[in-house]
């Protein structure tokens, strides 16, 4: 099962930028907007007394389009309080450079989205490398989408970060009580540590596209290990990183970026790699191990695993989850018999 943990949603499968040390911070008077077509809404200008709100994705991001419909509620929350523009960027990830093509997919993905787009949507001004790449996102260490910023009332970032985490720092911000200075502080400090995070995924990613499967593991082995709550922490990450990219690659039905495909017969070593992380105590991560196995034909044992995993699901659970598992379950026991 795929784990909502932000910084994994940002890094699994993304083929992000490089990861690169921030020239611009929280607190710093936010660059212009500089787009090439506007594909949806008013075209937008950063204005003082006035609460700005920029995203970024791309259509290739699977994630991206998990998070749009929680933006434009907010942007709907928010009419008249403050500004929101959606900017499509990196698009040459998903695999064409060319102009026509890539503005073809952003129409055609912003059309499918409708009414849960209920914002302003541009395009970067170019498909790789554009300014809004550069001068934003790259200038400020953020390497992976979606990534938002809200740009307060005297036209400084006050807040960066994953979409799904900005309901409070939005409210906070139109309200005109939000720290943006002890903000920046722990911005350094969780900035530092996804550089690092980053790093690790950009080495393991590498090494599975080289077709270097048995290195990935070693290099996750290496940079994992250590003890303490430091350690301990960073193998959770990882888990949740590996265990992104297990449940993609061994989807059958999830179309991969093209450098990821040969990375499918790999799906099991993956999924294997996020258990021993976690302990074996995430059920999440236990699901997406069933599920590749399933997917290779080892009903066996995906059905010894998936119910390892319906038995370690946590009280509280979402009960479509919960649902989801049991499903599964089901299935595997069907197929095993």
């Amino acid at each position: 099962m795929r784990s909502f943990a932000p910084i994994a949603a940002i890094a699994a499968l993304a083929l992000v930028a490089p990861a690169s040390q921030a020239q611009l911070s929280v607190g710093d008077p936010a660059p212009k907007l500089s787009v090439s077509k506007w594909v949806k809404g008013t075209p937008n200008t950063l204005r003082t007394g006035k609460v700005h709100v920029v995203e970024f994705w791309a259509t290739w991001c699977g994630p991206c389009k998990s998070t749009i419909p929680h933006l434009g509620q907010l942007a709907k929350k928010y009419v008249g309080k403050a500004d929101f523009t959606g900017v499509s960027i990196w698009e040459a990830n998903g695999g064409t450079t060319d102009p026509v093509v890539v503005e073809k997919k952003v129409r055609a993905f912003v059309a499918e989205m409708g009414e849960k787009m209920s914002y302003s949507v541009a395009m970067d001004d170019k498909v790789t490398g554009g300014t809004m790449a550069t001068k934003w996102m790259q200038a400020a260490g953020e390497n992976g989408i979606p990534s938002a910023f809200i740009i307060d009332q005297k036209g400084k970032v006050a807040w960066i970060g994953h979409p799904m985490e900005m309901d409070q720092p939005l409210q906070k911000i139109c309200a005109g009580t939000w720290d943006t200075a002890e903000f920046a502080k722990g911005a350094k400090i969780r900035k530092a540590a996804e550089r690092k995070q980053m790093g690790f995924m950009q080495g393991f990613q590498k090494l599975l596209i080289d077709g270097k499967i048995t290195e990935a593991m070693a290099f996750v082995d290496k940079e994992t290990a250590g003890t303490g709550p430091e350690a301990a922490e960073f193998r959770t990450m990882a888990a949740g990183m590996l265990n992104q990219i297990a449940w993609a690659v061994a989807d059958p039905k999830r179309q991969l970026p093209p450098p990821f495909e040969p990375v499918r017969k790999a799906a099991v070593d993956i999924a294997r790699k996020a258990v021993a992380l976690s302990g074996g105590n995430d059920f999440q991560v236990l699901d997406t191990l069933a599920f590749a196995l399933f997917q290779k034909g080892e009903y066996k044992e995906a059905l010894e695993w998936q119910e390892k995993a319906v038995a370690k699901i946590p009280a509280g659970a979402p009960a479509e989850a919960v649902a989801e598992l049991k499903q599964r379950l089901d299935e595997y026991r069907a197929k095993a018999k």
